[in-house]
């Protein structure tokens, strides 16, 4: 099977970054504490897809984001993605915890469950220090 394309939204305060707790009813990584994301519809465009996924999950509106990294992931389910990571940069709203389980801020790489995750952040953070 084909991967699937999803998006992945990081947003940051001071040191800490949001994750959520995904809800045990979930089909895909049920329980695990991870990076907001969601799946990219047919024929959307990767930032409409985060803007979506990112209202629909956390009930803000992005209006800033900048590219971070693209990763390969193999979900619980056997499912193939190639994951689309952007640090959201502006976003108007309060965030609240609409699909997961909980939401919260984290500031320790070692409380993620997706070695991924821990990967991106690490990415993320090294583009800050390059610029």
């Amino acid at each position: 099977m084909e991967p699937v394309n999803v998006v992945v939204g990081i947003i940051v305060q001071g040191k800490k970054f949001l994750v959520e707790r995904r809800r045990m009813d979930k089909k895909i990584d049920p329980g695990i504490i991870c990076l907001p994301a969601g799946h990219v519809d047919s024929g959307e465009e990767l930032e409409d897809a985060l803007k979506r996924e990112m209202l629909e999950e956390l009930g803000i509106q992005v209006k800033q984001m900048t590219f971070v990294c693209k990763n390969y992931y193999v979900a619980s389910n056997g499912e193939k993605q190639h994951a689309y990571c952007y640090k959201i940069t502006e976003y108007d709203g309060a965030l609240q915890c609409i699909e997961a389980a909980e939401i919260f801020w984290e500031e320790d790489l070692n409380n993620m469950t997706l070695d991924i995750d821990k990967e991106t952040i690490r990415k993320m953070q090294r583009l800050k220090e390059s610029h």
